[in-house]
């Protein structure tokens, strides 16, 4: 069952959603919360070979200037929500782009939608984020990127830690 914005923002009251920081409460939608893109992204230089088996990749780290980033039609980049959050265990979170975003061509949080490792600590959302249209598209920090939908399961996870829970900025891979 997906929460509704009642349900959320009843959770957020009684302290079982946990946002930080402080974030205005009309970034609460209709299922969802509204969440911000974070002012560092890691930027993978080309020529890398990407083995699923296992291997190390590069990843520049760049803060987004005054003039936004230049993100090019096919480029690739990663970056992180503003926001931190954490939920209850029988709560988890899927992560989707805005249609506003996507009708420009860019494609946030690319098919890993399923946000949950933020039951021990608040942290953030890594944004694989690919521009497919032919648009250059800037992107700045504060923009609204991203919705943070709940979804209540059928009893509390169990298991604590994932591969990428809890985290602060964004994470390479880790394979």
């Amino acid at each position: 069952m997906v929460l509704n914005d009642t349900d959320i923002a009843r959770l957020l009251d009684a302290k079982q959603i946990v946002v930080l920081p402080e974030f205005d409460r009309s970034d609460i939608r209709p299922t969802g919360i509204r969440l911000h893109l974070a002012a560092d992204l890691l930027v993978p230089p080309a020529g890398q070979t990407a083995d699923l088996a296992g291997c190390q990749l590069k990843f520049d780290p760049v803060r987004i200037g005054p003039d936004g980033y230049r993100l090019k039609p096919g480029g690739f980049v990663l970056g992180a929500t503003h926001e931190s959050f954490q939920m209850p265990r029988e709560v988890v979170g899927s992560i989707e782009g805005r249609s506003t975003c996507a009708r420009v061509g860019l494609v946030v949080h690319c098919t890993s939608s399923t946000i949950d490792g933020n039951y021990d600590a608040p942290g953030k959302v890594t944004l694989e984020m690919a521009n497919l249209g032919p648009f250059d598209i800037i992107l700045r920090p504060g923009v609204p990127i991203a919705l943070l939908t709940f979804i209540k399961l059928t009893s509390p996870v169990g298991a604590s830690g994932t591969k990428y829970g809890s985290q602060q900025a964004a994470a390479a891979p880790k394979f």
